[in-house]
């Protein structure tokens, strides 16, 4: 088991301050809502102040058909503290995240070590972006997620900015990238949650092109995608310049709706939509490893559709 304090910066819109986080905790349960219970009871008692710790379940949500994500609430007494997710895989606790918000964060120890693991990601042959994706089901219409709300969008203020480790930074209008946009594909979309959808039509831009000319620095191993709204999410470098990841710019043949992301959204067809980014505004290359919004609450760091990585692992 490896613990770590965090303090993510793509939680802080969220008036989140401190994260601990276990990976690879591998406990085996026999009555989960108990044991995951106590495992917490544990876990705060030994790496938090909490003076009168009272843990509290809340609900549990199946994540595809192996996985099992339960929730609790944390309380000093009846001062609510953090709130805990616990990542249950076939009766094997997994790993272990609490959220305290900034109010609650003198409470978290110093005794931790600090995030700074670089993940090692496995890359294996290659899979093809159509097929069937393990642990899914097919419905017929988008489940629409917006974490912080739908943003204004003025479009002739909007640009989508290209920075970080690059030698040809960019700003492009909607204009201009319609002029570049080159790509139709039908391919599914499928949500970390399980659920998938068939034979969407996804046009617009590669993010090759848009790398190409943007012309990356040596080493550039991440890219940390920002949305107006101020969600982001990080996708490895492989990954973001693969041969079918576009920004999109129409789907199904018209363009985005504004709860699907206008002007602009990425779709990579082998990772999980948390990593489609809607109403993006800014791509960051980077040299080192940054959690972006659900990663910092625990999801995979590259989340491959058919590899199953739904959740974060201690890479062997």
């Amino acid at each position: 088991m490896e613990c770590y304090l965090k303090i993510p910066q793509a939680l802080s819109a969220r008036n989140i301050g401190r994260v601990l986080e276990c990976l690879d905790v591998k406990a085996t349960l026999t009555e989960p809502l108990e044991d995951v219970k106590s495992f917490l009871l544990d876990f705060l008692s030994r790496y938090t102040t909490i003076s009168k710790l009272n843990v509290v379940f809340t609900e549990n949500e199946p994540i595809g058909t192996n996985y099992v994500l339960y929730k609790y609430h944390v309380f000093d007494n009846t001062d609510f503290t953090a709130s805990c997710r616990a990542i249950v895989r076939k009766n094997v606790l997994e790993e272990v995240i609490c959220t305290f918000d900034r109010a609650s964060a003198d409470r978290v120890s110093n005794t931790l070590k600090s995030e700074n693991r670089e993940p090692r990601l496995r890359y294996p042959a290659p899979t093809a972006a159509s097929g069937v994706a393990p642990g899914q089901y097919y419905i017929d219409h988008f489940i629409i997620y917006k974490i912080f709300g739908v943003p204004t969008i003025n479009i002739e203020k909007w640009k989508l900015v290209v920075s970080g480790a690059v030698l040809n930074p960019l700003t492009l209008s909607l204009s201009e990238l319609e002029r570049m946009s080159e790509v139709k594909l039908v391919r599914d979309f499928h949500c970390v949650t399980g659920w998938s959808i068939s034979s969407v039509q996804w046009e617009g831009v590669r993010l090759k092109l848009i790398t190409d000319i943007a012309k990356p620095s040596e080493g550039v191993r991440w890219v940390l995608i920002h949305g107006l709204d101020g969600y982001v999410a990080v996708v490895p470098f492989e990954d973001f310049i693969s041969e079918e990841a576009l920004l999109v710019l129409k789907l199904n043949g018209k363009p985005l709706s504004i709860e699907q992301g206008y002007p602009a959204r990425i779709f990579i067809p082998h990772l999980y939509g948390w990593k489609s980014v809607k109403w993006v505004n800014r791509i960051e290359f980077t040299y080192r490893y940054t959690d972006g919004y659900w990663e910092a609450l625990g999801y995979h760091e590259r989340g491959n559709v058919f590899l199953e990585e739904r959740f974060k692992e201690i890479a062997t």
